[in-house]
């Protein structure tokens, strides 16, 4: 195994802590953290989200504070990248610069064409195993579109399979470490900072360079009648950590920054609302901590898309979101029509080697008894205020089931933090 070196050392993106050490990369914290027998700690952007007021709603309307956010980037970088799948987060960031005139350097979409065989095509087909459909549905006509409307933005379509084929980024198990925490065979070209050539002479140019993923709706839970906002790693994990030595390339999260608090806090209380209302009381359950069924996650995302996403088609084609990591539907292609193939048994024995080189309670176990992923580490949850409860008088409480995790998580709350166990 060779080492891994340039990870990106941006703190706005997350990190982790192992007793004094901090690290930017996650699977090496937890085979650190395994190696010394000491415990992980996340943290995300904690001082600059505490500083924040979560209880008041912004007075701009979102689509402004959209604007204001492509904006500040615009005005900070000399050149800027857009990773943009055609869906809900991506495709509002785009807007948020097309829309209002301001300049877009490049979209880029990203698809493996050596593993399309058989996986494409049909429209009746919503399951995460289908994502590669999402080109031909959904992001090919917003390209079309961006190309009549706006020709001075360049449109990429990177084929990441090369890479895959090559051995490129599957050449011992220490692949592992090229992704943060997304540990399909995929991923780590998919989101390689330097996959084209033409991307690698843009950083050579010393420009500096923005990286933009649309990470991602809010996650806001209710919590003792009270409606709390957290972030989870998992997403916030989503880039590329290998930056080299290149000094020139920022990775930005869209919606989830620190530069713009105001704009989450607004989408928040957009949401927090319309859960709130009395007309609105069944839809209740789907926020209610702890969030642990993907349907209900599902339902949650397709609610929350029509409230903070105006400008976006809600009848856009897109498939469900994957349930888990090592085994991530989302690289169905892959296991179909590599199976056999030496990348496949590398991709394999990354996963065998991070299993053996992490505490087994850090793992998460779902698919057929084998680990699919790392722990998801969650922030600090900030209070965003009391639940509006709606008048009923029902012939009997009927609440014999309750949701409970014994997990325990931590609350900013009144400008203090209190650990309490849902």
């Amino acid at each position: 195994m060779h080492t891994i070196t340039g990870i990106d050392q941006n703190p706005k993106l997350g990190y982790y802590k192992v007793g004094e050490e901090v690290f930017y990369s996650k699977p090496q914290a937890y085979t650190y953290a395994f190696e010394k027998k000491l415990e992980v700690s996340w943290y995300f952007n904690n001082a600059e989200f505490a500083r924040q007021d979560w209880t008041v709603e912004p007075v701009p309307n979102i689509k402004e504070l959209y604007r204001l956010r492509a904006q500040q980037l615009r005005d900070r970088y000399d050149y800027i990248r857009l990773e943009c799948s055609g869906g809900s987060d991506s495709t509002t960031a785009l807007y948020s610069f097309l829309l209002n005139n301001i300049h877009l350097d490049e979209v880029v979409f990203r698809y493996p064409k050596a593993g399309e065989k058989g996986m494409v095509g049909n429209v009746h087909d919503y399951r995460a195993e289908n994502t590669l459909s999402e080109w031909e549905f959904a992001a090919k006509p917003l390209f079309q579109w961006v190309k009549t409307n706006y020709p001075l933005t360049k449109l990429t379509v990177y084929d990441y399979s090369e890479d895959i084929v090559n051995g490129k980024f599957l050449a011992d198990e220490s692949w592992i470490f090229t992704t943060r925490d997304w540990f399909q065979p995929g991923h780590p070209a998919k989101f390689a900072n330097f996959g084209c050539q033409e991307h690698r002479k843009q950083a050579d140019s010393g420009k500096q360079i923005c990286i933009i993923q649309g990470i991602d709706k809010p996650k806001i839970v209710t919590i003792n009648g009270h409606w709390y906002c957290y972030f989870v790693d998992v997403l916030a994990s989503n880039t590329s950590p290998i930056k080299e030595d290149y000094n020139n390339i920022t990775q930005e999260l869209f919606f989830w920054t620190p530069d713009f608090p105001e704009m989450i806090i607004k989408q928040c209380h957009l949401i927090k609302n319309w859960f709130d209302m009395p007309e609105h009381a069944s839809f209740k359950h789907l926020v209610k901590y702890p969030v642990q069924n993907p349907n209900r996650r599902t339902q949650y995302e397709g609610i929350v898309k029509s409230i903070i996403y105006p400008d976006y088609d809600q009848l856009t084609w897109q498939t469900t979101k994957p349930t888990n990591s090592f085994y991530n539907e989302m690289d169905h292609w892959f296991y179909v029509n590599f199976q056999g193939t030496k990348q496949y048994h590398v991709w394999q024995a990354g996963l065998e080697f991070l299993v053996n080189h992490v505490d087994p309670k850090h793992l998460l176990f779902k698919f057929q008894e084998k680990p699919t992923g790392l722990i998801w580490n969650k922030s600090l949850f900030y209070h965003l205020g009391a639940e509006s409860y709606t008048s009923s008088t029902p012939a009997f409480n009927n609440h014999a089931h309750v949701d409970a995790s014994g997990e325990q998580i931590t609350l900013w709350q009144d400008q203090k933090l209190k650990r309490i166990t849902v």
